[in-house]
Parts: structure tokens; sequence; C-alpha cells
């Protein structure tokens, strides 16, 4: 590499394409949803995401939009909205969006760029896929979102009893109904089945 092409603005002119992968492959290893994965197997898995960018005020999806997978935030923020209400602001290595891993159900909200902003998807049919070929590492990520879900489940319960008026946290794209979350607890039954096989 010559002298000129270390220069920071040749550098990020002619960055690799790939650059993004490790960037996102870091920021999973941070998250809930990929606790106790391997880092190779993360690596692995970026590797068939799904990189997008995003200009302000553009909508990443509509309320009603077929729910194809989560969106990981690389940069940017993102306002996810309910019928004109902010539910919450998402902004780097946040997730949302992710009940749509384990039903393919409308959107509940918007998603919404407020500046430019770089995103991943990871789409149910790319974990679908991954779940035939490494069951076991799949199956520890349904379980990761099985915890996931269930604390938000026990918190929208707390608030609509009135019991705790706590906020809760927003790495999501609208409630949660009990009837989606029974949907995902058989679906994760399922996949333990697999994963023994």
């Amino acid at each position: 590499m010559t002298s000129a092409s270390k220069h920071p603005l040749w550098f990020n002119f002619f960055r690799p394409k790939d650059d993004w992968i490790e960037e996102t492959a870091q920021l999973c290893q941070q998250h809930q949803l990929f606790n106790n994965i391997p880092p190779h197997v993360i690596h692995w898995l970026v590797g068939t995401m799904h990189p997008r960018e995003f200009q302000a005020d553009e909508h990443l999806f509509w309320a009603g939009d077929e729910g194809a997978g989560a969106v990981l935030m690389l940069s940017g923020r993102v306002t996810i909205s309910h019928n004109g209400t902010k539910l919450a602001e998402m902004q780097r290595g946040d997730i949302f969006g992710e009940v749509a891993l384990v039903d393919g159900k409308e959107r509940t909200a918007d998603a919404v760029a407020i500046e430019p902003s770089s995103v991943v998807f990871f789409l149910r049919a790319d974990l679908d896929e991954w779940s035939k070929s490494q069951p076991e590492h799949a199956c520890t990520l349904l379980r990761n979102l099985g915890g996931m879900l269930a604390q938000r489940l026990l918190q929208a319960n707390q608030a609509l009893s009135g019991n705790h008026f706590e906020k809760m946290d927003a790495n999501h794209d609208g409630t949660i109904t009990r009837e989606e979350f029974e949907a995902f607890y058989n679906k994760l039954q399922r996949a333990y089945i697999q994963a023994e096989q």
C-alpha cells in the first residue's frame, strides 16, 4: 500500500465493501440477541444479512408492511411510531423489528429515518436457512429472543396493570400480544426438538 493510499481520504473513498460486515459483527456480539453465539458464527451469519442506506424522512417500513425481519442500526437515527405517537428512537447498536424473525405478521408501527442512516436487515428467510445448517446456534438465538420478548411482555403487563410505570425497553416495532408470544413459544419448542435430533 502506497503512502497516498494510506491517507484517510483515499482509504475511506476506496474502503472495501465488506467493512460493514466486520462492524456489524462487532455490534452483534455486544447485543443480547447474540449472547452465547461464537464470534466466528456471528461473523458468518452477518455475511448473509443485507445492508441498506436511508435518507432523512425515508421510511424503512410502514405499519401494515409484511414483517420480513429485524433491523440493526449501524449509524444515524430512526424513529418508531404508531398512529402518529412516537414509541422509540433507535441509534447505533440498536436492533428493532425482531418479532418478525419468528412470524410474518404485519408491522405494527412505522420506522422512519430522522437523518441519513445505515442499517442492516436480518431476514426471517435467512434465519430459517441458518436453522437448517446450524440448528444449535439458531436455537441459542431463538432462546435469547424468547428471553427478550418475555421480559417485554412482563413489562407490558406490569404497565397495563398499573403496578409499574417504568419506561419500557424500546427495541421493538410495536406491542406484543399474548397470542403473538404464545406463537413464538411454540416455534421455540419446535426449534429445541429439531436441535436435539
